[in-house]
């Protein structure tokens, strides 16, 4: 009996050969995944961003298909675990598409739940790989079937993108999906005569796992170019979040909680500007405060000082700065207002606190004034404004 001739094992030789650039092929292609994976797992950690940690899941589960595609090569299993490695591979690979496209979703709408409901995606990846894996005869039919899923899932991902860009960068990601789901749409062709058994049509498939792995590298920095732009409108919203944290801590610190009035603290910056061109400065003390308190109770006597404050924005100009001085205490700084005036304005206060109010008790208020001229000294002004006020507050205690 003849051995086999020299052309035949030609032929043995070459499929060989091409048997062997394929799995180093895959083999390639599931380092520069594993790669990625790793790369997306180790960002997410300082990335907080929802569409870092879906890609980083897209990509492990990506590294699963392949790792999946590399064990049936390499270990030529049983007929058994070729199936459980088919339905791992058809698996892994619309894990990979779903949290992919979510991601980039994610991007484009930042704060929108876009991720599908983890028992949801869950049935949909384990019906797509059970029924690919397991009715599917041979590996390139999955090949095939997958190639329909994820090339449409790309597609639309990446024409969804490109339609509504967040930013002019995120256009990069929308031409790598099209990108992506070109390549994979366009193994159809390819693949359809081993509908009817025949061999696919043409034979570079067999280098197919290069040219993923190119363009998956591609999809990756696609993927961090966008996210340059992600991160820095992240960065600016909690900018503003911390600026909006120090202008209402600045609020509380500055303003009194019970009648929304300026405190001492901000007296020093209002006499300053006040000192260029001189101001009246009016002290105010309510009368028998404590009386006030013992005989209606504190949120009674509370409701008094409220009044009076919110009196004392109506009484005196809308350019006039009024302070709550401490206790029952109040300062008004009127810039470039006379005594007179500020006698009428409190001629006013009075006539609005003698009006019956359901709201807070009666009271009456003692008053000091005195002008701050321009370049003169504030803490004198205040001093002999306070020292009138006690004055009077003397004089009404003795009438009484």
């Amino acid at each position: 009996m003849k051995g086999p001739g020299p052309g035949r094992e030609r032929l043995k030789r070459l499929d060989d050969k091409v048997l062997l650039i394929g799995t180093v092929a895959v083999g390639v292609q599931l380092a520069i995944v594993a790669l990625l994976a790793g790369f997306f797992i180790f960002l997410s950690r300082s990335v907080k961003l929802a569409e870092v940690r879906l890609w980083a899941m897209a990509w492990s589960a990506d590294a699963v298909a392949i790792a999946a595609v590399v064990l049936a090569a390499f270990l030529q299993p049983s007929e058994i675990a070729i199936r459980a490695l088919l339905v791992l591979y058809a698996s892994g690979k619309t894990a990979y598409v779903f949290l992919l496209v979510a991601g980039a979703r994610h991007h484009v709408h930042s704060g929108l739940d876009v991720m599908p409901r983890g028992r949801l995606l869950a049935v949909v990846v384990a019906v797509w790989g059970l029924a690919l894996g397991l009715l599917a005869p041979r590996l390139s039919l999955v090949q095939l079937g997958q190639a329909v899923m994820v090339g449409g899932m790309l597609t639309m991902g990446g024409a969804w993108m490109l339609r509504r860009p967040r930013f002019q960068r995120s256009r990069w990601l929308g031409v790598a999906l099209l990108v992506q789901g070109a390549l994979f749409l366009h193994y159809l062709p390819v693949l359809m005569p081993i509908i009817w058994g025949g061999r696919p049509l043409f034979g570079y498939l067999t280098y197919s796992s290069f040219f993923d792995a190119a363009v998956e590298l591609f999809v990756a920095l696609a993927s961090l170019v966008a996210l340059e732009s992600s991160a820095a409108a992240h960065l600016q919203h909690l900018n503003d979040e911390l600026v909006a944290s120090e202008d209402r801590l600045r609020q509380l610190v500055d303003l009194d909680p019970l009648t929304g009035l300026p405190n001492r603290r901000g007296l020093r910056d209002t006499l300053a500007r006040a000192n260029n061109i001189g101001a009246a400065l009016i002290v105010l003390d309510i009368d028998d405060f404590k009386g006030v308190n013992d005989r209606f109770g504190h949120i009674r006597g509370d409701a008094c000082l409220q009044r009076v404050a919110n009196l004392l924005r109506h009484a005196f100009r809308a350019e006039d700065s009024v302070f709550r001085w401490g206790g029952d205490e109040f300062l008004v700084v009127a810039p470039g207002m006379t005594a007179e005036t500020a006698g009428e304005r409190v001629g006013a206060l009075r006539s609005l606190l003698h009006a019956p109010d359901e709201t807070a008790p009666p009271c009456d208020v003692s008053v000091g004034i005195s002008i701050l001229p321009p370049g003169g000294r504030p803490d004198e002004a205040i001093h002999e404004a306070d020292a009138l006020m006690y004055d009077e507050k003397k004089r009404a205690s003795r009438a009484g």
